[in-house]
């Protein structure tokens, strides 16, 4: 049995998925055990990388309460095993490549113990891109309203509690690149209470080739099943959207509206005028997958 924190903190489970991640396992790893968090499971779960990846996870055997080790088909299914090993009363979980911010941890275990009504915590996120540009983010307040239509949660600065989790059930495994946004979506249908708070929790890093940087048409199909789930209008929203990727956004029109020829122009602002007269304004101004779109053709997508 592990001992209650002081004060009567929850304990934390903590899964850190990874697959040939060499250059960055350490820094995370450090971020989480630097937290001194006093009671925190950390599960490491590594689908059989072959480039050094499992040395450095021995390396810091003593500070994990698991470490696996076998193939896997991809980063949800990697969350799954580690999620099963979980005994904490909070979750959360920190890929190979990124951080927790100083004191994340004991911000987090705190808004927890003083909500009980609250089930899932999220906050905001310093994002650190492969130009070395940086920007920090916050969640908006429309983020529950437009949770189908757009993802705006920094995921490893998203935690929640074990009930909630096992009432949602496990992450989709037919999900390689979205399924973070499908687990929100699947809480907060499932009844959960979300509370954005306005700390920075984690350091979220992009390289020019981790999933999120290049996932492109693949991620846009992920993106489209998640709204045509549990998006409005009976989920019709996401052929809105598909229609509106393939037909302008592909050909540039959402980089620079304004850059257009007077008649681009004038049909693309009209067809966006009929998306708001028909679905709303926040189906319109919801459209987000700009950034997929950039990725598709080869363009730096987070400018």
């Amino acid at each position: 049995m592990h001992q209650r924190t002081p004060a009567s903190l929850p304990r934390i489970t903590l899964v850190v998925p990874s697959f040939n991640a060499v250059s960055t396992v350490e820094r995370a790893l450090r971020s989480i055990i630097g937290q001194a968090y006093p009671d925190l499971q950390l599960v490491c779960v590594d689908g059989a990388s072959s480039d050094g990846t499992v040395t450095v996870l021995e390396r810091h055997r003593q500070e994990l309460a698991h470490l696996v080790v076998e193939p896997d088909r991809g980063p949800a299914e990697a969350l799954n095993k580690g999620f099963r090993l979980a005994d904490g009363e909070i979750f959360g979980w920190l890929n190979a490549d990124d951080e927790l911010a100083p004191g994340a941890l004991l911000a987090v275990a705190r808004t927890f113990r003083d909500r009980p009504d609250v089930d899932v915590v999220t906050g905001g996120c310093y994002r650190f891109y492969a130009d070395g540009s940086q920007v920090q983010t916050a969640v908006p307040d429309r983020f529950l309203r437009s949770m189908a239509l757009r993802n705006d949660l920094e995921q490893p600065s998203t935690f929640w509690r074990a009930s909630a989790h096992r009432s949602a059930g496990e992450l989709d495994e037919t999900m390689k690149y979205a399924f973070d946004w499908e687990w929100w979506n699947r809480l907060r249908v499932r009844g959960a209470r979300f509370l954005r708070v306005e700390d920075v929790l984690s350091h979220y890093h992009f390289s020019t080739d981790n999933l999120t940087s290049r996932g492109g048409h693949k991620v846009v199909e992920e993106m489209y099943r998640i709204t045509r789930r549990y998006g409005p209008w009976r989920g019709r929203v996401a052929d809105v959207y598909r229609f509106l990727y393939r037909t302008f956004d592909l050909r540039g029109y959402f980089d620079d509206p304004n850059a257009l020829s007077p008649l681009r122009r004038l049909v693309f602002r009209t067809t966006l005028s009929v998306v708001r007269i028909v679905f709303g304004r926040e189906v319109r101004d919801g459209y987000n997958w700009n950034w997929a779109s950039k990725q598709a053709r080869g363009l730096i997508w987070y400018r």
